[in-house]
């Protein structure tokens, strides 16, 4: 958690958010969201070849049995998109041609719009929950939305990631992002960060995030909303943008989502 509130004081805490990312591969390796918060503070850096090195290394190994439902996915799709940022930013460079080939990797060459859930918990279950400008709601049972876009899977056994992918071009907007505290269990407080990344096809990243804390059982908590292309909303706001805005603000109208009934039981 605390890198995750570094990345947000610029280019001093991203370089303290690397350390402490660095400090978390090294301590729980078998945690998938150390990995790749690691590889993306290293490739918000420009530091390419070594985001794809942290980001290999996460995709590449074993987690525990039972844990982290989808979670392969979601690094190769990770391992994927910086591959594609790599060569974009070093057009031409043999040496990064030659190391994602070598791991087998296909840049990612198509537009998409994700959104990843992390917490810092064990033994709970956060739900993820996103809203269209359509009236649409994807979550745990109900995974797609029809105007596009799939919850991979639910993680119920703590940290996450659990991921929402729009392939394409988003058309739907706005888009509200919500957690549910489902499950407390032993931990208590729930506290992450929630991450969007766009991808314009091309290897052009762009990234916002919204840090959280949730502390009540069966709590719902405002992870932003996202109104236009994330590499528009970067120009005027540091973050994801909740709840209404001040005046003037150039924001569409927010008006929050009512709590998603209660869910039928999994348990």
């Amino acid at each position: 958690m605390a890198g995750e509130r570094l990345e947000a004081l610029g280019d001093v805490g991203l370089r303290l958010a690397i350390d402490t990312y660095a400090q978390a591969v090294s301590q729980r390796p078998d945690h998938p969201a150390s990995h790749r918060l690691y590889a993306f503070a290293l490739l918000k850096a420009g530091r390419h070849a070594e985001a794809f090195a942290a980001a290999l290394a996460g995709a590449r190994r074993s987690y525990p049995s039972g844990r982290f439902a989808g979670v392969q996915q979601i690094l190769e799709e990770d391992l994927a998109l910086i591959a594609a940022a790599w060569l974009a930013a070093r057009p031409g460079d043999a040496a990064a041609q030659s190391a994602i080939a070598a791991a087998g990797v296909a840049p990612d060459r198509s537009p998409s719009l994700r959104f990843v859930l992390n917490w810092e918990t064990d033994a709970n279950d956060v739900d993820f929950h996103i809203y269209d400008g359509k009236g649409g709601h994807a979550f745990f049972s109900q995974k797609q939305l029809p105007t596009g876009g799939r919850l991979y899977a639910d993680v119920t056994t703590g940290y996450g990631p659990e991921c929402f992918t729009i392939p394409g071009n988003a058309a739907a907007f706005p888009y509200v992002l919500q957690a549910h505290y489902y499950s407390r269990g032993p931990m208590g407080y729930g506290m992450g960060k929630l991450q969007a990344v766009q991808h314009d096809g091309k290897g052009g990243l762009a990234f916002m995030e919204h840090p959280f804390v949730i502390m009540k059982d069966r709590a719902y908590v405002d992870l932003g909303r996202v109104d236009r292309p994330l590499s528009e909303l970067q120009v005027v706001a540091p973050r994801l943008p909740s709840g209404p805005g001040p005046k003037g603000q150039p924001y569409a109208p927010y008006t929050p989502p009512p709590p998603a009934p209660p869910p039928p039981p999994r348990y």
